[in-house]
């Protein structure tokens, strides 16, 4: 398989991930500016995620990075690279949903003041995000997407060489990724974020109402509502599903050992951290 298409979510989760709940506030706190009533709920709710997922998904993490660590020194097909993206995808949304019905009550009661502070978090993501991915002229913007992902295939099968530098920024010039309709598509999401957000602080609601709209959100997160933002989603993971794949068989021997040492890493780093963190407790 290709092992490219689980490089992000999982060296995210191995990375401190002792120290879950408390990077998870911070990233929050960020965006929600949460009050001193508010803090403690967040971080109970947190507390209590980070406890679900090590007693219940880290086992099964763990398990798809030694699959992983297996398929890595073998020949990948873009349909096995497209299986892993939608593990990770499904994974993703059942971590969201487990740290829904904790949160709702909290997210029940944001304020106007927490809603502008929101805003003007996510007008500064944007403006960076633009800095990014919109710099420069069309040959500017695909040597950097270029240097991007070679950048993280040097991370996990060590440093590539120049003909397998050559092959991404080639195949890169028949990308349907497009930045300007990307940048659409993250305003879309942040505006159905910010709505589900004002929909569930709406006076009248129960607990369960709440957790019902959260949930809806978080499909719309892997599954847009939007039929056109889903059929370019799926283009585009076709198309990261043959770059990863075909990059993959083009590596060498030595470097597909370097990145199921690499994968092994982690998987004894998460092995590691979950045995502590039931010793401590």
């Amino acid at each position: 398989m290709s092992v490219l298409t689980l490089l992000a979510a999982c060296s995210t989760l191995r990375i401190g991930y002792s120290q879950a709940d408390t990077l998870a506030y911070w990233w929050l706190d960020r965006y929600l500016d949460f009050s001193a009533a508010q803090t403690p709920q967040v971080r109970q709710a947190l507390a209590q995620w980070q406890t679900w997922h090590r007693t219940r998904q880290l086992p099964e993490d763990i398990a798809l990075l030694d699959q992983a660590t297996q398929e890595a020194v073998v020949d990948a097909t873009p349909a096995q690279a497209c299986r892993w993206w939608k593990t990770v995808q499904t994974r993703q949304e059942v971590y969201l949903n487990a740290l829904v019905e904790p949160m709702a009550d909290t997210l029940g009661n944001l304020d106007e003041a927490q809603f502008r502070h929101l805003q003007t978090r996510l007008d500064t993501n944007n403006r960076e995000w633009r800095d990014t991915y919109l710099r420069g002229d069309n040959d500017q913007r695909h040597r950097a997407s270029a240097e991007r992902i070679i950048d993280r295939a040097d991370m996990l099968y060590g440093r590539i060489d120049s003909a397998q530098r050559r092959f991404i920024s080639e195949r890169l010039r028949s990308s349907p990724w497009d930045p300007h309709r990307w940048q659409q598509e993250r305003q879309r999401q942040q505006l159905e974020m910010v709505t589900t957000l004002r929909a569930v602080v709406q006076p009248g609601l129960d607990k369960a109402q709440r957790t019902a709209l959260l949930r809806t959100w978080v499909g719309y997160t892997v599954r847009p509502s939007d039929d056109a933002a889903r059929l370019y989603r799926e283009q585009l993971m076709r198309f990261q599903c043959e770059l990863a794949a075909d990059l993959h068989n083009r590596t060498t021997a030595e470097q597909r050992q370097h990145a199921a040492e690499r994968l092994q890493g982690w998987s004894a780093d998460l092995r590691s951290a979950a045995g502590a963190m039931a010793t401590a407790r």
